[in-house]
């Protein structure tokens, strides 16, 4: 079956936030909400969740297949609360109930929100974000890089290797931050 799925493309990645999302009701009282039609990607790798409090954050970084021959995608659903997003230098505020979906070579970088702190969609953030994850196929782990330009072969990892975090954010950047709804990027 197919559904109607809006969406949003940011620096070879997808986004998909709730109001884009298809939906269908197969009972009455009950409609699930589609965040994806493509199944033809075959998911294989990894599959888990992180939580995140306050302000917890991933480094930039990229996604190497097992044999490291290739980048691989990574599909992340954003649950309960929202997560400020870095993906190829861009920064967002991902709102909760929102597919991220990183394309190959991508970097990206995460960061938690103190609690209580108000979002641009005029909401305030709750105590704790969770990510949901999926690979693309098994990955060896977190390839960190310095630079926010997408990657296109694995050998390009020697020369932009590095830590990078998300900077510190105040309440007036995260108010400044676009935010993803009904498929596309809106400012408060």
């Amino acid at each position: 079956m197919t559904h109607s799925i809006g969406g949003l493309e940011i620096q070879r990645s997808f986004f998909v936030d709730e109001e884009a999302a298809g939906r269908e009701q197969p009972f009455e009282a009950f409609t699930m909400t589609y965040f994806s039609d493509r199944s033809g990607s075959g998911f294989t790798g990894q599959f888990g969740v992180n939580r995140f409090c306050k302000s917890d954050g991933l480094m930039r970084h990229v996604h190497l297949s097992m044999d490291g021959k290739r980048f691989v995608r990574e599909r992340i659903l954003i649950l309960e609360s929202a997560l400020l997003l870095d993906v190829g230098g861009e920064q967002i505020v991902i709102l909760p109930n929102t597919l991220c979906d990183i394309g190959p070579g991508v970097p990206h970088m995460w960061r938690g929100l103190p609690a209580g702190m108000l979002l641009p969609n005029g909401i305030r953030h709750a105590s704790e974000s969770v990510m949901v994850f999926f690979y693309q196929e098994e990955v060896q782990g977190f390839e960190r890089v310095l630079t926010a330009e997408t990657l296109e072969v694995p050998e390009e990892l020697r020369s932009r290797a590095g830590d990078r975090q998300f900077p510190p954010v105040s309440q007036a950047d995260v108010l400044k931050m676009p935010f993803i709804r009904d498929g596309k990027l809106q400012y408060a």
